[in-house]
Order: structure tokens, then sequence, then C-alpha cells
């Protein structure tokens, strides 16, 4: 992997995801079990030993309850971050619309 934008997307990912399972009251092994993984999957690719496919990687994000996107985000994850990202996926388009227009009303 030589694009360094692409390499930098993936450390974030990988920092990101650590983030995420600290701030979850499971383990590693236990997120991997329940994502339909093998038990080290997680932890190796959190040590940077292994890559996750986007199947696995998404398979985890549903047992976290995390939006995927989330973790390519180039900020780090913070547990307001996950909040709002998720408040913002519940709303309807129409919801969204009226939210954007009313924020770029404040600015």
């Amino acid at each position: 992997m030589d694009n360094p934008k692409t390499k930098a997307k993936l450390e974030t990912a990988r920092l990101n995801m650590k983030i995420v399972v600290a701030l979850s009251d499971l383990s590693a092994s236990e997120i991997s079990t329940r994502a339909g993984l093998s038990v080290n999957v997680l932890g190796k690719y959190m040590r940077g030993e292994t890559m996750i496919s986007f199947a696995n990687m998404q398979a985890v994000c549903d047992v976290l309850d995390v939006p995927l996107a989330l973790l390519t985000a180039e900020r780090q994850i913070t547990p307001a971050r996950i909040r709002l990202t998720k408040k913002l996926m519940s709303l309807s388009d129409d919801q969204l619309v009226e939210f954007a227009e009313r924020e770029a009303r404040a600015e």
C-alpha cells in the first residue's frame, strides 16, 4: 500500500476502533465472537498485526452499534461524535434537510 492517503485512513480506522472498543463494555475477544469472527481477529487488527475485511469491520461496528463511517473520519472518534452520528442517521431525509437549513440560517 503505497498511497499515503489510504494508509493514513487505515491507521485512523485502527485508532478509532481501539477507542470504540475501549468505550464499550466488551473485550475485543467478546466483540469478535459476537461479530461471528475468530476470537483473536479484532485484537490482532487493533495491534496492527493484520488487516480486517470490510465485511468483518461492518460486523464489529454492528456489535458496537457504531456507524462504520465514523471509523475512517479524519477526526478522532469520541462519545459525542458517536451520539451525534447516530442521531443524524435516525433522521428522515426531510428532517435532515430541515436541520441543515436551520443550521445554515444560524451561521
